[in-house]
């Protein structure tokens, strides 16, 4: 320890770097996602009976994957991923008035089904104007490949 710091300068600084570090494993995080493709700001929710209140996030689309990531989140994993062959969009619609609010800009909600095993899963997504007609557009092309007969 330098002689001219303190016991307690010292606990201060470690004290600081501790809380700056989650937020410096965030920014890394968003600029890894960042580096793997497009990334946009997407809230999602389950639709189910048991509907949770809207997560934010942020998605990309990879190949024929949709990935949906925590925004408050050190984990490099989606939490939410679908593949384009096994779901589809059911609606779009506005966000009422109470989900406006914890929505931010994001104008537009889409209901995305997903089969899994046999049963149905509905997310619905939140996007911005913008980036919903991408999301679409990506829905509704072909995955890569698929459609090709040798």
């Amino acid at each position: 320890m330098p002689p001219d710091m303190s016991w307690t300068a010292l606990l201060v600084v470690l004290a600081v770097a501790l809380l700056l570090l989650p937020v410096l494993g965030l920014i890394v995080r968003g600029r890894w996602l960042a580096k793997q493709g497009w990334v946009f700001d997407c809230s999602l929710r389950s639709a189910g009976e048991t509907s949770t209140g809207w997560m934010l996030g942020v998605a990309r689309l990879v190949g024929d994957r949709f990935e949906w990531y925590r925004v408050f989140s050190l984990s490099l994993r989606p939490r939410f991923t679908v593949r384009r062959v096994d779901a589809y969009v059911a609606s779009t619609r506005e966000p009422t008035r109470a989900e406006v609010a914890s929505l931010y800009d994001q104008g537009r909600i889409a209901a995305v089904d997903s089969i899994r095993g046999g049963s149905t899963d509905r997310v619905e997504v939140a996007l911005a104007p913008r980036d919903m007609t991408a999301f679409l557009s990506w829905f509704e092309a072909s995955p890569p490949g698929l459609g090709y007969e040798r």
